[in-house]
């Protein structure tokens, strides 16, 4: 038998296959749920046509609403009913798994010094990028299949009527943006020094061109705005009420123009090097790294900042529009049903609006524990928790007081954002308590305690598992979230949500028993978690 040679290409593709698939697996499944899961509801909401015309014409008097939703008119179907719903977020979330996959493949390997080895070999920089592309680009079309599978599935129900091509071009324009910014994020690995400049680039753009896409669809005179933006394009695209195809084109053009020039910088510059020139040596500074627990704060400031800025900037949006948007959609019974009960309250719904505001700030404070679990995690993949450990720091030490930092953020946000709340509403001349806001900001934080704790637990026990585990809670909790706004669910479904544990409505005093349960539980599974770690070894990648 003969025996098989050796490929370096193969190894790379292997190599950024295996470094990427377990995010396919996660964005394809979490695309293909949110956008899949809420025609059937949609249907039972609005069984006729009439009242589906209704709610399009009142979503239509609240254009402002389109900055986290698409256009009113996919409201006009069950079939299309989630691009109007979902398409905002999940393209968003396509967007931010490319970019910052490609920055970690690219710029991130070379940055930890991992393309050396490769290259001392007859691999050149240009030959090992392209490669390393090629395998994530395996699982790219994986995550596209696993969505359109599950969009299509779900669509197969009589009452929504989704056709498998229909589906597949819905499944398309979710990750066209994703696509655009993986594109974006091997030129922004050529150009910055290290990776977290180069994801600052990207990210840059990407908040630019989504905002961009929220104005056009906000704002009437600026709807020809979004022909500029990739997140715009899908809009455009219309896969389900009126294909245009032709809007595929520009990320096509736009990834085979970049991609090519990218290579062709990675091939000119040498190997830990940038484009834009960028000096190797920084300016000292030690705040903050005199103790482990003052390094894992400066870690955090600025995540701090930026998650506090995305909570304001969704609850001031909501609650800025409440008084306009009950007023103007009063008129729909079923879509104040629908507010009535995602914002928990059935007597106001300008009330209800404003406890929109506190389920978003809760939504942002799940996905935000989500990720710190991930970022404790990766220290660990890294190999950057060797060089703490070495010091006389105890492993359950260093845990706890990650932890402890986390669950101040989110207290501080869930606040702060509760204050913005409050503060818009009494601006706008809804009066409010502040002490009863305040009480619920934080009482909001139980679910929130209660999933970092598991996050913790699975931390302990299976740490590559973990942040996987809390994602799915969360899309699993938007999806119990969404359904139960349209169909009356068993009680014993509704309580497997961590929505279902929050007081949203700013009226309404809050359940402190069942936030002394949340922490309670939270804390002992945080407990045992760290204790786990303490006992288990050092896993790296």
């Amino acid at each position: 038998m003969a025996k098989r040679t050796f490929s370096p290409s193969r190894a790379m593709r292997r190599f950024g296959f295996r470094q990427t698939i377990r995010g396919a697996l996660i964005i394809g499944v979490l695309s293909g749920l949110m956008m899949g899961a809420q025609g059937a509801a949609y249907a039972a909401a609005y069984p006729n046509q009439k009242d589906r015309d209704a709610f399009v014409t009142s979503l239509s008097s609240v254009p402002a609403l389109g900055f986290m939703a698409g256009e009113a008119k996919n409201a006009l179907l069950p079939a299309s009913y989630s691009i109007y719903k979902s398409i905002a977020l999940t393209t968003l979330l396509a967007a931010i798994w490319g970019l910052m996959t490609t920055t970690r493949l690219l710029r991130g390997q070379e940055e930890d010094g991992r393309l050396e080895p490769i290259l001392a070999g007859r691999t050149t920089k240009m030959a090992a990028s392209l490669h390393i592309l090629i395998g994530y680009g395996y699982s790219f079309v994986i995550a596209i299949v696993i969505s359109w599978a599950a969009i299509a599935a779900l669509g197969l129900d009589p009452q929504v009527d989704l056709s498998i091509g229909h589906a597949g071009l819905l499944s398309l324009g979710v990750f066209l943006p994703g696509l655009f910014f993986a594109s974006l994020g091997v030129l922004t690995s050529q150009l910055a020094l290290t990776r977290g400049r180069a994801l600052a680039y990207g990210l840059g753009v990407l908040l630019f061109l989504f905002t961009l896409r929220g104005a056009a669809n906000s704002i009437t005179d600026w709807n020809g705005w979004k022909h500029f933006s990739p997140f715009g394009w899908t809009d455009l695209l219309n896969p389900v009420l009126d294909p245009q195809l032709i809007w595929i084109l520009p990320t096509l053009a736009f990834t085979i123009i970049v991609i090519p020039l990218a290579l062709f910088f990675a091939k000119q510059r040498d190997l830990g090097e940038s484009v834009l020139p960028e000096s190797q040596f920084a300016r000292s500074h030690f705040y903050l790294l005199g103790s482990d627990f003052g390094y894992s704060i400066r870690q955090n400031i600025w995540p701090f900042i930026w998650w506090t800025l995305g909570a304001i900037a969704y609850a001031g949006l909501l609650s800025s529009i409440a008084k306009v948007g009950a007023d103007a959609l009063s008129s729909s019974p079923a879509f104040v049903k629908i507010v009535s009960t995602l914002g928990g309250n059935h007597d106001d719904i300008v009330i209800s609006f404003l406890g929109l505001g506190g389920m978003f700030t809760a939504l942002i404070l799940l996905v935000m524990s989500a990720v710190s679990i991930g970022s404790i995690r990766r220290q660990e993949a890294k190999g950057y928790l060797d060089t703490i450990l070495v010091q006389p720091i105890h492993r359950s030490a260093w845990l706890t007081k990650r932890l402890i930092i986390l669950a101040v953020m989110v207290l501080a946000i869930s606040l702060i954002a509760s204050y913005t709340i409050w503060q818009i509403a009494e601006n706008t001349g809804v009066s409010l308590d502040l002490w009863i806001i305040l009480q619920n900001g934080t009482t909001l934080v139980g679910s929130v305690l209660l999933l970092i704790g598991a996050g913790a637990l699975l931390y302990g026990v299976l740490p590559r598992l973990a942040a996987i585990v809390m994602y799915v809670a969360i899309v699993w909790g938007f999806v119990v979230d969404v359904l139960k706004s349209f169909l009356t669910l068993d009680d014993s479904i509704d309580k497997t949500s961590l929505l279902h544990y929050a007081t949203f409505t700013p009226t309404k005093t809050p359940d402190w028993e069942t936030f002394t349960w949340l922490l309670g539980i939270g804390i002992f599974l945080a407990a045992l978690g760290v204790w786990r770690f303490a006992k288990r070894d050092i896993v790296n990648e």
